[in-house]
């Protein structure tokens, strides 16, 4: 049997790069209203823009200004007229280039994107805000044959659906809701893994704009004469409602959030004024506070016909804005603003506050009041990301962060929850000037996007003056807001098994200068760096400012999951807290029969044997030693958990997996025979399985 030891060409190129982090500034006249980052990494931005000149990529779905001009509501018609705006969407690569641009809109006064979803294939979901401009000509959004609702007339919102490319329109439909006043009650929305679109907004006078409420919904009728809550789900294809549903009580009800789980409830989060709000028997909170609005969660099943439960959560300020998520247990994390009692007569804002709830929202789990907090996203780890702005240097940024110092004027802060509620994390993110951070998404490598604005020159990044004075810019940045445990071959953070290879990212974590190890024992101490899982030292292969590759101790086995610490130079980081899996697999490479790499253009036969070196097997009998390199002579150790090979559709026939001789023992190799009707591709799909749990994909060529 074929053996090679993989240590040579993983050592020197496999761990010692750090993921890539970018800041993209919007082109000028352009707001960021909302952010998706997909399965992929892509970065998604929507908004508004007014400019003539922003900067379409050729064969866009629209490369053209829509927008015209707009009268001044506060002069007489023609006397001061300015530009309209339309929504427009970008698509960033993983390293912040731009895939595409493109407008969205007709020539409405108010075109706005205020959220964005992107469902597994890469399509592209904006919803946002519409209606004729001031001068009276009928809004011209680009609505498509067998939309829901084409009338302009008597609609004020809109969902459209484009292709991944950003080339072309799958649908786009109005909406027969009115918003008052957009910007500050925007329209939110989420998609279900069948491509149906839910929505939660406001709608204004219903008495003479109704909802096209559905049979059997919730509220049929609303009691508010003035603005109600509205939620609503779309179909895939853009050309019906599944249901519509009012959410309200007798005064102002403001829905600012929506997510969906796996089964189709709708938990929508947002503020009321309304002491008869729908609340359910049992909720955490049934009573409404003493002050003018208070926070809600409601929880709606999939047909939209009644509440699973809704409840009361803190005393809430009379603007958002409010985020809400799910994680896949069904409980939800709500992000909102708080007051406090300034006097008998009074209130003062008080910041803003991060809550989860149990599944059956009949308690919290926890709850946390924050600086002032725009943006929330949370991890498959049930970790929290909270993202806003702060005016001055009262933020305490943890060992590791991306800017452990206050910029000036106000900046940017991203911190880090566990999933008890505990801090893990914190850093500043701006400049000289006034920064915000207003989004945040989690990307799949366990770093995190934000999009904001910026006056600063020196906003990291950027490297020098881009605006004119006073002059503020949006912008998207990527940075690894807490110290970020991956696997080292496939870049999946937050879970790690016995024995895996792991990358570990921050900022200072180690020396400027990077320093590998060799053999025969991997050390515990690097470059004056020390790492620890559970309390248990971890052998170091490389060490350096922004990444540290280390093995995961062999004697976490039989864990669910521990901590990680990293200490340099003897100041110890916040305990992160990970998952621990009996296995995780990824894969570095794939070597064809002749031991060269595959690629393109080294392709492997069909019926020729391949070799695949990675790591996060699991355990192996004999049992393996942390730190040591796997012996050359036999018998060599073998993985003990089942192993499935897959190319394509197809099954390769194992013929050994185990040891990788004279590599670390954190690296597995498997040989592999491939079967003899695989076709010719330069990109085939090759996963591997171990106990159940498969791998990322890699692209193998065969002849």
């Amino acid at each position: 049997m074929w053996f090679r030891g993989a240590w040579l060409l993983f050592a020197s190129c496999a761990l010692a790069a750090n993921p890539p982090t970018f800041t993209y500034t919007a082109p000028a006249g352009t707001t960021v209203a909302a952010m998706a980052v997909d399965a992929a990494g892509n970065t998604y931005l929507t908004g508004s823009t007014s400019s003539s000149t922003f900067p379409a990529t050729p064969g866009a779905l629209q490369t053209q200004f829509a927008g015209g001009l707009c009268d001044s509501l506060f002069t007489p018609a023609g006397v001061f007229r300015y530009p309209c705006t339309d929504a427009f969407v970008i698509k960033l690569d993983p390293s912040g280039n731009v895939l595409f641009a493109t407008y969205l809109g007709g020539n409405g006064s108010l075109t706005v994107g205020s959220a964005i979803c992107v469902d597994a294939e890469g399509n592209i979901f904006v919803g946002g805000s519409t209606s004729a401009n001031t001068q009276g000509a009928p809004d011209t959004f680009p609505v498509t044959p067998a939309a829901a609702f084409a009338n302009p007339a008597t609609a004020g919102a809109f969902v459209a659906k484009l292709n991944a490319a950003g080339t072309r329109l799958i649908y786009a439909t109005f909406l027969p809701l009115f918003p008052n006043y957009a910007s500050y009650y925007p329209l939110a929305m989420a998609i279900d893994s069948s491509g149906n679109a839910y929505i939660a907004s406001t709608t204004q006078s219903p008495a003479q704009n109704p909802v096209p409420v559905t049979p059997g919904a919730f509220q049929t009728s609303t009691q508010n004469k003035s603005v109600p809550g509205v939620v609503a789900k779309l179909n895939s294809s853009g050309s019906a409602l599944v249901y519509a549903t009012y959410l309200s009580g007798s005064n102002w009800d403001i829905p600012t959030g929506i997510a969906v789980d796996a089964a189709g409830d709708a938990f929508v989060t947002g503020y009321t004024g309304s002491q008869d709000f729908p609340v359910t028997p049992g909720a955490y909170q049934t009573t409404f506070p003493s002050l003018e609005y208070a926070g809600f969660v409601t929880k709606l099943n999939p047909q939209g016909t009644g509440l699973i439960y809704s409840t009361f959560t803190q005393i809430s300020g009379d603007a958002g804005p409010w985020e809400i998520k799910v994680d896949s247990q069904g409980e939800a994390y709500v992000l909102g603003q708080a007051l406090i009692p300034g006097s008998p007569t009074a209130m003062a804002i008080d910041g803003a506050y991060l809550s989860r709830l149990s599944a059956d929202g009949s308690s919290l789990l926890y709850s946390t009041f924050l600086n002032n907090a725009t943006g929330l996203d949370i991890d498959s780890a049930g970790n929290a990301f909270v993202a806003g702005a702060i005016g001055g240097a009262s933020l305490t940024a943890t060992p590791g962060a991306f800017q452990s110092g206050y910029g000036g004027g106000q900046d940017g802060f991203v911190m880090k929850f566990t999933p008890d509620g505990q801090m893990a994390g914190a850093t500043y993110l701006g400049g000289s000037l006034d920064d915000t951070a207003s989004f945040i998404a989690v990307a799949p490598n366990g770093s995190v996007v934000i999009s904001g604005t910026t006056r600063s020159p020196d906003f990291p990044g950027i490297g020098g003056p881009i605006l004119p004075n006073s002059a503020a810019t949006s912008f998207a940045t990527s940075v690894f807001a807490s110290l970020t445990v991956m696997n080292a071959a496939s870049y999946v953070p937050n879970t790690v098994a016995p024995g895996e290879i792991v990358s570990l990212l921050g900022y200072g974590i180690g020396p400027a200068t990077g320093v590998g190890a060799g053999g025969p024992v991997l050390p515990a101490e690097l470059g004056g760096v020390q790492v620890s899982f559970g309390g248990l030292p971890a052998p170091l292969l490389y060490a350096q400012s922004h990444v540290i590759n280390a093995q995961v101790p062999w004697e976490l086995a039989g864990q669910t999951s521990t901590t990680v610490q990293v200490s340099y130079p003897g100041v110890a980081s916040t305990l992160t807290p990970v998952v621990v899996a009996p296995s995780l697999p990824g894969i570095f490479y794939v070597s064809n029969s002749d031991g060269t790499q595959n690629s393109p253009s080294n392709p492997a036969k069909p019926g020729d044997f391949i070799t695949i070196y990675g790591t996060g097997g699991g355990p192996t009998s004999p049992a393996a030693v942390d730190g040591a390199f796997w012996p050359l002579t036999t018998p060599y150790p073998l993985l003990t958990l089942p192993v499935i090979v897959t190319v394509g559709s197809a099954n390769a026939t194992v013929l050994y997996a185990g040891a990788s001789p004279l590599s670390p023992s954190g690296i597995f190799q498997i040989n592999a025979l491939l079967p003899l009707s695989l076709p010719a591709s330069s990109a085939s799909s090759l996963v591997v399985n171990i106990g159940g749990v498969s791998s990322a994909a890699v692209p193998i060529a065969i002849q």
